[in-house]
């Protein structure tokens, strides 16, 4: 997980490497071949670390912005969902669960809405297909 210190050092590599290019700018004539590419090389290598943390701050701050989404849609569907005995459905107009059960660990868990289906070996049970949680038929049926 991406923290401050990653963007501090990734912040640190910039201020490294704009210090090695004011130095590159600001040497005379004097200087030679050698130490330039050296600093150079320096420079580039400072960059490229830089480039490295950044990416993971761009990708943690990506996966960030991606549970946000599935959180705001998890409230706002909130109302829509009802809970008999043992998992959670769509309401009707009047209120009343209907359809295809919905895995009740799923949804208290992680906020996301996964159908059960029947076990192909056991037609009375009903499973999550994410989380493998079985529930019965009679505790879980579709209305």
């Amino acid at each position: 997980m991406t923290d401050l210190t990653t963007i501090g050092a990734a912040l640190g590599s910039l201020k490294t490497a704009v210090e090695i290019a004011k130095f590159l700018r600001e040497a005379d004539v004097s200087i030679e071949k050698a130490e330039l590419k050296l600093k150079l090389v320096e420079l580039l290598g400072t960059l490229a670390q830089a480039k490295i943390e950044l990416a993971a701050v761009q990708e943690e701050l990506s996966a960030k912005d991606k549970r946000i989404t599935e959180i705001e849609e998890a409230f706002e569907s909130k109302d829509t969902m009802v809970r008999h005995y043992d998992a959670y459905y769509v309401v009707d107009g009047n209120g009343n669960a209907i359809g295809t059960p919905f895995c009740l660990r799923c949804w208290e868990n992680d906020h996301k809405k996964r159908q059960l289906v029947h076990d192909a070996k056991e037609r009375r049970m009903q499973v999550c297909t994410t989380c493998g949680h079985r529930y019965d038929g009679y505790s879980a049926p579709n209305i």
